[in-house]
């Protein structure tokens, strides 16, 4: 016979198991309403920036706006799950916001904060970075020049020196496959093994590597050195990437003086193919000397200093290098300004090639100044010269302001 069900007592006031747990853990729902409710109370409509955190404090996403407020309140009306900011935010255990005096202040921190935290989801967006490819030298006996996205060599960790930024990849691979062919520079895949003639002559009778018949048809047809049979040695190959280095920076045009005479050759011999073929070689090699240009010419730009009015009275002063802002000051504040000119008088060398923690600021300057030509007002060659606009341009906008106030 069964037993008869025992009865259980519910104590007066105790919720259940599953609605504790509820309450407990919280919803998706409910953390998105409790971050409204924060961004409504705190939040304010001022430039500056914003970050979204993980549950473990891990920076999912910076962004920058110049209404902040508005801005963070625009996620909270994204469709979800078809939004990815949407998403985003059913991700995000806390919300950060830093206001800043001015846009430019914002677009600087941003850039920066990216850079040290490479979020999830800025690198998945379309950031300046992803808009950008570098040609990047790795470490190693025998490194190869390679093209990458600029956001991919930025978090890559076997980059020794970056060149660039550049717009379009195709020229790109034309010119660095003429420039490998003239100096015998590999451009296999990364997984293939190098055999340098250091080991070759160590190991030459026992390194199966070494046995083979090389089957590659730039080695064969003498435009590669061929490093991973052991065909060059270490210096041989490294004497060779410096002279493509000294071509990328602009200090050696050999390459193109040997197409120019190969071409003549060719013409003169009415091989007339031969000559269009070498010429379309020259002018991918030029192509991407005119694209150089562009990038030694922000590089190699002389300093000035920026002078930015700011919100409530913080006006700031950025001395700018090489494409990159390497001092700040606040100009209400005496010591600041005092500091910024002593940096001001220490010279700096110049770069040969945009490194990767100079690259997003360079694109920044270089966006910032081409789309705002009267921002050139409020730059000069000194300190003291930057304050001085800074003061003419507050003068002139004061006027203007009290005039237009109603009788």
């Amino acid at each position: 016979m069964a037993l008869p069900p025992v009865p259980t007592r519910r104590r007066r006031g105790r919720a259940p198991l599953a609605e504790q747990l509820d309450l407990a853990v919280g919803t998706p729902e409910a953390d998105v309403a409790r971050l409204r409710a924060h961004v409504r109370e705190s939040a304010r409509n001022v430039p500056g920036v914003y970050l979204m955190r993980g549950a473990h404090g891990e920076v999912l996403y910076v962004g920058k706006s110049t209404q902040v407020r508005t801005r963070l309140l625009s996620y909270f009306r994204l469709p979800w799950p078809e939004h990815r900011h949407a998403r985003l935010l059913r991700e995000t255990a806390r919300l950060e916001w830093e206001p800043l005096p001015s846009e430019f202040a914002a677009l600087l921190r941003e850039v920066r904060l990216i850079r040290a935290h490479l979020p999830r989801y800025n690198v998945r967006s379309a950031r300046p970075l992803d808009k950008w490819w570098v040609i990047t030298i790795a470490k190693g006996p025998a490194p190869r020049l390679r093209i990458q996205k600029a956001s991919a060599a930025a978090r890559s960790r076997d980059v020794a020196q970056l060149i660039g930024p550049f717009a379009s990849r195709r020229p790109l691979q034309d010119a660095l496959r003429v420039l490998n062919d003239a100096l015998g520079l590999r451009d296999c895949a990364d997984r293939v093994p190098m055999h340098m003639r250091e080991v070759a002559e160590l190991f030459e009778e026992t390194h199966p590597a070494l046995q083979r018949t090389p089957g590659c048809h730039r080695y064969e047809t003498r435009r590669c050195l061929g490093p991973c049979v052991g065909a060059a040695s270490e210096y041989q190959y490294r004497t060779q990437l410096s002279r493509a280095k000294a071509v990328l920076e602009g200090r050696d045009d050999t390459p193109h003086q040997q197409l120019v005479r190969e071409m003549a050759a060719a013409s003169a011999a009415l091989s007339y193919e031969r000559a269009g073929w070498l010429r379309d070689r020259l002018t991918a090699l030029q192509e991407l000397d005119t694209q150089l240009a562009r990038v030694r010419e922000a590089l190699t730009r002389p300093s000035f200093v920026y002078a930015v009015p700011g919100r409530d009275g913080d006006d700031r002063l950025y001395l700018v290098r090489h494409g990159r802002v390497v001092g700040e000051a606040r100009c209400a504040e005496p010591d600041s300004v005092r500091a910024l000119q002593s940096l001001e008088g220490q010279a700096v060398q110049s770069p040969t090639g945009a490194m990767v923690d100079q690259l997003d600021e360079l694109l920044l300057i270089e966006s910032w100044f081409r789309g705002r030509s009267g921002e050139h007002a409020l730059m000069a060659d000194t300190v003291v010269g930057a304050l001085e606009r800074l003061a003419a341009q507050l003068q002139e906008r004061t006027p203007r302001a009290i005039g237009d106030l109603p009788g």
